[in-house]
């Protein structure tokens, strides 16, 4: 009962995240989880537990999203090319990620958490480049996101650089997030699907998360037009970046010292 509680929480509060920003839950979720696990907070909940459930409830919010703007979904040439340099490596990734050894994946995590954070909290305000530059830098940036969404399902940095640098429109950059993470979802729970790794036990979890989950989304575009961004995603940087030290602290006292 302490891993659907643990679930339910971080869920509703990375869902609300999702929903003000368009991305982002993967990050706040696997934030929390660290600390969690390195607090004693999890039960019997191991890290790719919550990883794997993160890939199913991310896909259920990222299609109720759908649903709900598809009429401000739209093919565009940036986000193309984006996902053609993401979706393959993602998938190399995703099936590397049963076979990695618990210790070390959760020093990657802490690692690729503190990195999203300090990028969150610290990332210049610029005005958007020219379209060009962003098309060319499309593919590349999506191999890099591919990386990290396929160990851990939190491409967000990366891809929330590219749409930021391409557009200051909050609508056109939730747009175009929503429309990535639907491919970007699709794709890497269909792989984990492959792979056996939806049990009865993390499958069940998905569904009693799911009220929570759809709450915390439709918390957070309720809020998308009445919180101002760059406060919001300073402080959410600051904490992320803190429980990813937190986490790495926990990793050298408990493994090196």
């Amino acid at each position: 009962m302490n891993e659907i509680v643990l679930l339910c929480s971080l869920v509703f509060l990375a869902h609300a995240v999702k929903g003000l920003t368009g991305g982002g839950s993967a990050i706040v979720f696997n934030a929390c989880l660290l600390v969690s696990l390195m607090a004693g907070l999890a039960g019997a909940l191991e890290l790719k537990d919550g990883l794997y459930f993160l890939a199913g409830a991310d896909l259920v919010v990222t299609l109720a999203m759908a649903v709900l703007l598809w009429r401000e979904l739209k093919f565009e040439k940036l986000t193309v090319l984006y996902l053609a340099g993401f979706l393959p490596v993602q998938a190399l990734f995703t099936l590397v990620l049963p076979k990695l050894e618990l210790e070390w994946l959760t020093l990657l995590l802490a690692l690729a958490v503190t990195g999203a954070g300090l990028w969150l909290a610290l990332r210049d305000e610029k005005p958007p480049a020219p379209r060009g530059a962003m098309l060319k830098l499309a593919l590349p940036l999506g191999a890099v996101a591919g990386t990290i969404g396929g160990l851990f399902g939190m491409a967000g940095p990366v891809t929330f650089l590219l749409f930021t640098m391409a557009d200051s429109d909050p609508g056109v950059i939730r747009r175009r997030v929503v429309f990535f993470t639907i491919a970007a979802n699709t794709s890497r729970t269909a792989v984990l699907a492959s792979e056996g790794v939806f049990t009865t036990t993390r499958l069940t979890w998905v569904a009693w998360a799911l009220p929570f989950m759809l709450t915390g989304m439709a918390l957070g575009m309720w809020l998308h037009r009445r919180v101002k961004p760059r406060p919001f995603r300073v402080t959410l940087g600051v904490l992320v970046a803190l429980a990813g030290l937190a986490a790495l602290a926990h990793f050298v006292v408990k493994h090196w010292l």
